[in-house]
């Protein structure tokens, strides 16, 4: 296979880098491993009853430490990425350096990520979960389930709007191989996106609105006893985006901070607004349903359009 990246080399260096997360001993590391699956399982009920949306899939759900999210992680990205006909030696070992230290990074930040790609799996990272609960002081119960919400919609979404997936595909693939495959630097890569403005727009709207709902759901976890005081906390610490959101934004050029998600957000709450969850998951149906790049801004345009 020939690819643009060395995945071994990226989870080498990712696993270098990485720092280990919080000294647990082997029972307290049990016992949240125990509890995070717990709150998987939960998440999805949760998420189902707020969304809308059913579950009718099996999916893996894996605890792992920073170690195993970057492993799996890589393998997620190595099932989206297309095969080039030829790739420069020097290439694929700079740009999977690159992407172990982005990786690294990463494993520091993201509590969480759905993959659809290389099996239908839900990835908790237990360190970097355990961490950030005792850096904000919040409920760990509570904390669980709020981020499992999130993740376990994630699941939702992809289980219901199967084409998403391979739109992501599509629009790697004409990034990486619209060249002749002869892509040899990020600065080439830059050049190609620029290139295709019509179909990353509408991959970052996608991914924006995916987002935007996945936190719609997950703040709508009413029962959670201490809600308002995570999402007070972790506003004041930024959005949690998934690691496939954000390694592909920086690769697409797209606003690295929170706006483009609270965009989504709010594009979410003004259509449940107006017709509820129910309504609003017609936007799953087809890729034709869902918003344009001006709809996401201006969501009463796609209301009239779908009425």
């Amino acid at each position: 296979m020939n690819q643009w990246i060395d995945w071994e080399v990226a989870l080498s260096t990712a696993k270098a880098l990485t720092p280990a997360g919080p000294a647990l001993d082997q029972a307290q590391a049990a016992r949240i491993v125990a509890e995070l699956r717990q709150a998987a399982e939960l998440g999805l009920r949760k998420a189902e009853a707020i969304s809308g949306l059913g579950s009718t899939k099996p999916a893996q759900v894996l605890v792992v430490d920073r170690a195993g999210w970057a492993k799996a992680v890589s393998q997620n990205f190595a099932a989206m990425m297309p095969e080039l006909p030829s790739t420069p030696p020097s290439v694929p070992v700079i740009a999977g350096a690159e992407l172990g230290a982005v990786l690294s990074i990463l494993s520091t930040r993201v509590l969480g990520q759905f993959d659809p790609y290389s099996g239908s799996r839900l990835l908790l990272n237990a360190p970097t979960i355990t961490q950030i609960r005792g850096e904000m002081n919040l409920n760990a119960a509570d904390f669980y389930l709020w981020v499992a919400t999130h993740e376990q919609t994630h699941r939702l979404q992809f289980e219901v709007a199967t084409w998403v997936p391979e739109v992501m595909r599509e629009t790697l693939a004409a990034i990486f191989t619209g060249s002749g495959g002869k892509t040899r630097s990020m600065a080439e890569i830059g050049q190609r996106v620029k290139s295709l403005r019509s179909e990353v727009g509408e991959l970052t709207t996608i991914m924006s609105v995916l987002e935007g709902h996945a936190m719609a759901v997950m703040n709508d976890v009413h029962d959670i006893p201490s809600i308002k005081t995570i999402r007070q906390r972790f506003a004041a610490r930024g959005q949690n985006r998934g690691v496939i959101a954000t390694w592909v934004g920086k690769l697409l050029g797209m606003d690295a901070k929170a706006r483009q998600y609270e965009r989504g957000e709010k594009f979410v709450r003004h259509i449940v607004g107006q017709i509820g969850y129910d309504g609003f998951n017609r936007i799953f149906e087809s890729r034709q349903a869902f918003p344009t790049a001006s709809e996401l801004d201006h969501p009463q345009q796609w209301l009239a359009r779908m009425a």
